[in-house]
């Protein structure tokens, strides 16, 4: 894969260039000029886009992509992807690629050389329809256009300004997917409920919890991916997980790992019947670090993950297993969670953010509900048709308004 610089004033594609350290500098940069006098930006650990387009990469392995960056007097001032997922595309009827991490200033003209690159790229590629923005793989981070509640973003949530919105309605982008941030004050959770409510699934079905430690991280592994399994096995676009897909994510997660902020379910026969995972917000503790944890800012980020008093907490994994799914296998995780160390949670954190819960998902955002949390954040993720007669039926989605 490689990167292609696009020149504004002649709108013609130079060569394509291997994606170096200093290619990749030109790609974030983007983003400081965007962001510049946004105070609400934090931008991402590059290292984190960087790993998306590298064999780190599950989907990376089994579709191509495709980088674009748009120079104009000097300056750039424009960016994109593209990607197709080969496997998740093998289980749908419509052959569908992805766009994600655009970037551009408010000028139409970047945005259409952007855009027109992309979706000429997935043409030949024999893509019928797109999807944007998303991530290049799975769906827990980097997705959607932010189009409700300019907030300081969460670790790895997309974040933007308002004009892009306009750039993608105007290109016949057609919302397609909600993506919902829930978020709720710890130390409002309605514990007295919700310990009453855990004691009986105890009792009633004889469901068990215990959380994910550093020293039991490979078994935990391989439960967490049982659990996802049998939790989503039934929705769209559901692509089975492994104990060694899930196993160097835990261990990239291991410096930051809350246990406290853990849990999985267990029916009486020890099968895993539910997982919850939530991590310490990154974000709090990256802010003005430029998206680089090198020499200079890694000082600076570990002072501030020891010291800091602000912190929050996002969660990145919830579900549970269809025929438990009216069991209170729910409230019993977040309990036990809560109840964790001493109620370790309300007294270090202060918000959680449940992130990238799908507008269509009745039972899950009626679960968060009661859990105190309410909408917050609503990220779009939009199609739009690349040949014609493309059809489809988007997913249902809450009225925000």
């Amino acid at each position: 894969m490689n990167l292609i610089y696009l020149d504004y004033q002649s709108s013609s594609a130079g060569e394509a260039v291997a994606l170096t350290s200093s290619v990749w500098k030109d790609f974030h940069d983007v983003q400081q000029l965007i962001y510049a006098t946004d105070e609400n930006f934090v931008a991402p650990l590059r290292q984190d886009i960087q790993d998306i387009f590298s064999e780190k990469n599950g989907a990376y392995k089994d579709g191509p992509s495709q980088l674009w960056l748009v120079r104009k007097e000097g300056k750039y001032v424009g960016r994109i992807a593209a990607f197709i997922d080969g496997k998740r595309n093998e289980e749908m009827t419509l052959p569908v690629g992805g766009l994600g991490f655009f970037e551009s200033i408010d000028d139409d003209k970047v945005a259409e050389l952007l855009f027109e690159a992309a979706e000429n790229w997935l043409r030949d590629q024999g893509m019928e329809a797109v999807d944007g923005p998303i991530n290049f793989g799975e769906r827990d981070k980097f997705w959607g256009l932010l189009t409700h509640g300019r907030y300081r973003p969460i670790y790895q949530e997309t974040y933007n300004p308002a004009y892009y919105q306009r750039f993608f309605e105007d290109r016949g982008y057609q919302p397609h997917e909600q993506c919902l941030t829930m978020r709720g004050v710890v130390s409002e959770f309605p514990g007295e409920r919700l310990g009453k409510l855990a004691a009986r699934v105890r009792e009633r079905y004889g469901l068990y919890t215990r959380q994910i430690t550093k020293k039991t991280l490979r078994r935990d592994a391989d439960d967490f991916a049982a659990a996802y399994n049998v939790a989503f096995n039934h929705n769209p676009y559901f692509k089975p997980l492994s104990g060694e897909d899930i196993y160097p994510a835990f261990q990239a997660m291991k410096p930051i790992l809350d246990p406290h902020l853990t849990c999985l379910a267990y029916n009486k026969d020890d099968e895993p019947v539910g997982m919850a995972g939530l991590i310490p917000d990154l974000n709090c503790f990256l802010h003005g670090l430029d998206g680089k944890l090198n020499l200079f800012n890694l000082p600076r980020f570990l002072y501030r993950l020891k010291f800091q008093k602000e912190r929050n907490c996002k969660g990145i994994a919830f579900g549970i297993a269809k025929d438990y799914q009216r069991m209170g296998v729910y409230p019993l995780m977040v309990d036990a969670m809560f109840q964790s160390g001493n109620r370790h949670t309300s007294r270090t954190y202060r918000y959680v953010d449940m992130a990238t819960i799908r507008g269509h998902n009745d039972v899950m955002v009626s679960t968060c509900r009661q859990m105190n949390t309410e909408i917050h954040r609503v990220h779009l993720a939009y199609r739009k048709a690349l040949v014609e007669g493309a059809s489809w039926e988007p997913f249902k989605m809450i009225d925000i308004e």
